[in-house]
């Protein structure tokens, strides 16, 4: 199952799970984002990044792997995510994960052992690689038509991202794209109930670091619960699962085309007051991220 369906540039798919990438000619049934690293024991190997690296606190985050939840939130000025200019334009994008940890131990991650040991062999020993388009836009700030900011076109972005892990008939809707929600319905492609899925932004931070160098994180509340489409007025339905993902992302343009991203995802367990098991596994996480994933991205000019 693919959830968390966009973090900043839509590059992120994150932890839940049903069959969610078409591989060979069938379903695979592993998530593309949810379960990493072959190690029997939880892996707490960082996320390495240049010795340099550290010079903020979006790269201190990332090289740290800080699995505590992150401080900062949503400030007046952080409407979106405002990338450089060189992002403006069309890109083909692949995707490789470099390592996935359990830092609470297998109990609290989202399909336990056997879903970590499925997804590290997937993903990290076959490198398995998600290739998908992407693309950034030129948006106004509100009425003001001359003043203008790139964005990632985030609708398109999550299309091209389902469609590449759960094949072309993933994103059946989209009601809701704007920078601070998130709403779809997804098709999953074993013909399953339909579901759909509200990505909320609750934090959010950029940070330029240089001409070539640019940082930006966005922290979003996942709820995925089914779909409703067939009786709207009906009563209401708990959701499947509701979590809290930071994703950072660190770029470098490497030259005019091609621009290479770090990227982590961290997943945090939240209270539930409906689910006596769910609020029993957020108080044994004490707060700490209960999945960690590490990606390295190469995007090319299309």
């Amino acid at each position: 199952l693919v959830s968390a369906l966009l973090c900043n540039d839509g590059s992120t798919v994150s932890a839940y799970s049903f069959p969610s990438r078409v591989s060979k000619g069938k379903h695979d049934s592993v998530n593309r984002r949810t379960a990493l690293a072959q190690l029997a024991l939880v892996s707490s190997t960082p996320c390495l990044l240049p010795a340099n690296a550290a010079q903020n606190i979006l790269e201190a985050r990332l090289q740290e792997n800080s699995i505590a939840p992150p401080t900062y939130g949503m400030e007046a000025s952080d409407t979106d995510i405002f990338y450089p200019q060189y992002f403006l334009g069309s890109w083909k994008a692949a995707s490789s994960t470099v390592d996935i940890q359990a830092p609470c131990g297998f109990q609290l991650f989202a399909g336990g052992k056997a879903a970590f040991d499925s997804a590290t062999q997937k993903e990290v020993i076959e490198k398995d690689v998600l290739q998908y388009k992407a693309r950034f836009i030129t948006q106004s700030r509100g009425d003001d038509a001359s003043s203008s900011y790139i964005a990632a076109d985030r609708e398109f972005n999550t299309k091209e991202i389902a469609k590449a892990a759960m094949g072309g008939y993933s994103v059946l809707d989209v009601p809701i794209a704007t920078p601070n929600r998130f709403s779809c319905v997804l098709g999953p492609p074993d013909g399953s109930n339909l579901i759909c899925v509200d990505i909320i932004t609750i934090g959010r931070k950029s940070e330029s670091l240089s001409d070539d160098k640019f940082a930006c994180s966005e922290v979003v509340r996942q709820i995925v619960s089914p779909a409703r489409r067939n009786n709207p007025n009906g009563a209401p339905v708990p959701p499947l699962s509701v979590k809290e993902i930071e994703t950072i992302s660190v770029y470098t343009k490497l030259d005019n085309d091609k621009i290479q991203c770090r990227q982590r995802t961290a997943t945090y367990l939240v209270p539930s007051q409906t689910d006596p098991l769910a609020f029993k596994k957020w108080q044994m996480s004490e707060g700490k991220s209960v999945d960690v994933r590490c990606y390295d991205v190469i995007y090319s000019r299309a």
